[in-house]
């Protein structure tokens, strides 16, 4: 503990030393700049778009849900409990704005803002309970909510009411200028119903500069060589954190907004879940996303919208990675060395030249040649049993297959590892070397069949890697004939703008993991619970345990009714790049029981 409090304490003296000039610069934009200075505008704000758009999707979610009268049963407690929400403007944003007022210590001020649609309305909303609100009689527009417990500061400006939160460090002045919340999150709202941004440019550049110079200096610290660590360990260790914060170095740089939106749409009958990244103009990083998606993936034409997952990924490293990666891999070269040799019973030691050393030399051509191409899939066999089938591109695949049998040929040696066989199977010139698990349990074998194991090999340009039982060979040859079928007529190839995407059958993996649990579970039928531990009236946990089962059973049965699928995309845009989760009906069926089996009791 003192020594990590040691190196915690020098991280930030350190931080503190290296952006000391930057504490008297003049920032284009805020003018003279303190170390601490954190600006005065919000660095993140949460929006609703409106009230009405929120009622419109929750009785859009309800009717999926087949539960309509949740919907009346909700409206009728705001009625009930907040007067209905009167004085409020249904139809404008609403949300909350967080200033940082410190960085060391934090300190952050919250503010709520609230469309005002009649003030005297509004007042009754405020005054429920034993509040009082009390307007200034020598400053017009600011207020006093007098509660039991604290008072509250409030200012009504441009149709909107500002609330102080007194849980956060509020400003006792509170004479901040206020931005327009229309204005504000306008562009949020227009695409989310619900939506939270973090404005990285709002924080002041020499604020950043410090948190960043903390964080890397921290890094740094934490990089340095251990005591009693060997120096191939340490290199490749070395290697990816200094890739790390090269990465963070340039992400604190040139990321203007990190936004994060949920927008649930019963036109499409999806609900999507984004995650933004807005990157500065004509900057290295956005340059790095719009090239990163630039390659379709040569596995393409297997991918299948019903599998019950399906995985692809194409993209172009930033050079960055490249050298992170490549200088990984030329420590790994005599990290292994250095085990084999240790342990003396894993076959003799490779050198430079030897299949091992030269696959991984292999490995980092792949890397060099800067295009990542990686394809995975479910399927299943004849006896309906899971296989896994992935893939990815290489440079000199016959030397990396060469290192694989050469590896696979010292496993032996190692306890518990399983049955080895090489050259187990051939197809397209490609051999195969099977590994077989030792000792599959009931589980697995129900999920993958009898005799799971691992089969890999590879061409010139192509490993390829398949997991299951004994029929998943087949799938995998299937796989590869499908591929180069496709290939006899190119323009049947379908092309993507996504870098990644995956597509996930949620409810199909849930049965296929519990059919694989009941199997692996023993008979426990003897064993029976106390009539006590089994009542509800006198077990709260056991009561817990039933809702909860209760609620999964709704959920996965509204995705049997509703659909089950989850797609995940990355795509760059014309300010940086979206990750978006989109979730079919079933989940939004799958909610509205739950939140509806709760609001009806």
């Amino acid at each position: 503990m003192r020594k990590m409090f040691s190196r915690m304490t020098a991280a930030v003296l350190s931080a503190v030393f290296l952006v000391s000039p930057l504490a008297v610069a003049q920032d284009d934009d805020d003018g003279p700049l303190s170390m601490l200075n954190t600006g005065n505008k919000p660095f993140v704000y949460v929006m609703a778009a409106s009230a009405n758009r929120l009622k419109e999707e929750a009785t859009y979610m309800f009717d999926v849900a087949g539960m309509p009268e949740s919907v009346e049963a909700i409206m009728s407690g705001i009625e009930d409990n907040l007067r209905g929400l009167e004085g409020i403007d249904w139809d404008r944003p609403a949300g909350m704005m967080m200033y940082l007022n410190g960085v060391f210590p934090p300190s952050i001020e919250v503010v709520a803002f609230l469309p005002v649609a009649e003030m005297g309305e509004f007042q009754g909303l405020m005054e429920i309970g034993n509040s009082i609100l009390k307007e200034e009689p020598n400053d017009p527009g600011r207020y006093e909510l007098i509660t039991t417990r604290r008072n509250i500061q409030m200012r009504v400006e441009n149709g909107y009411a500002f609330i102080q939160m007194p849980w956060a460090d509020p400003d006792p002045t509170f004479d901040r200028e206020l931005p327009s919340p229309t204005a504000l999150v306008g562009a949020l709202a227009n695409q989310f119903d619900l939506g939270i941004t973090l404005d990285v440019e709002a924080i002041p550049k020499a604020t950043r500069s410090l948190i960043l110079n903390v964080i890397t200096s921290t890094m740094s610290t934490q990089m340095q060589q251990r005591d009693d660590e060997p120096d191939s360990r340490y290199e490749a260790r070395r290697a990816l954190s200094q890739g790390d914060i090269d990465a963070l170095k340039l992400l604190f740089d040139e990321c203007e907004k990190i936004s994060v939106g949920l927008n649930v749409s019963s036109e499409s009958q999806t609900a999507n879940l984004d995650f933004v990244f807005d990157v500065k103009d004509g900057g290295e990083l956005l340059q790095e996303i719009l090239a990163s998606s630039s390659k379709t993936s040569y596995f393409s034409p297997l991918l299948d919208d019903e599998a019950p997952i399906s995985l692809s990924w194409s993209g172009i490293m930033a050079q960055r990675d490249i050298d992170k990666y490549s200088g990984f891999l030329d420590a790994v070269k005599p990290e292994l060395a250095r085990i084999i040799e240790e342990n003396g019973e894993f076959g003799p030691v490779p050198t430079e030249g030897s299949p091992m050393f030269n696959s991984l030399t292999a490995l980092k051509e792949t890397i060099s040649d800067g295009h990542v191409d990686i394809f995975g899939q479910l399927y299943r066999d004849s006896d309906e049993k899971l296989a896994v089938v992935m893939a990815m591109r290489v440079e000199d695949g016959e030397t990396i297959a060469r290192g694989l049998e050469d590896l696979l040929q010292r496993l032996p040696e190692i306890p518990d590892v399983g049955e080895v066989e090489l050259a187990a199977g051939e197809h397209r010139d490609v051999t195969f070397h099977r590994l077989e698990a030792a000792d599959a349990g009931a589980g697995w074998r129900d999920v993958f069949g009898s005799g799971v194991g691992l089969s890999v090999g590879s061409d010139a340009r192509t490993a390829w890697l398949c997991v299951g039982g004994e029929k998943s060979f087949d799938v995998l040859k299937s796989t590869m004939d499908e591929l180069v079928a496709a290939y006899e007529d190119p323009s049947q190839i379908r092309t993507s703008a996504s870098a990644m995407r995956m597509v996930v059958h949620v409810g199909e993996l849930v049965n296929t993991v519990r059919s694989a649990q009941q199997a692996g579970e023993p008979d426990e039928a003897d064993e029976q619970p106390k009539a006590e531990e089994k009542d509800p009236r006198f077990n709260a946990r056991e009561r817990f345990r039933q809702r909860r089962e209760q609620n999964r059973e709704m959920f996965i049965e509204a995705l049997s009714d509703g659909g089950d699928r989850v797609e995940l995309s990355v795509r760059p845009t014309d300010t940086g790049t979206r990750m978006r989760i989109e979730f079919a009906e079933g989940f939004i069926g799958g909610i509205g029981r739950m939140i509806g089996s709760g609001v009806n009791q």
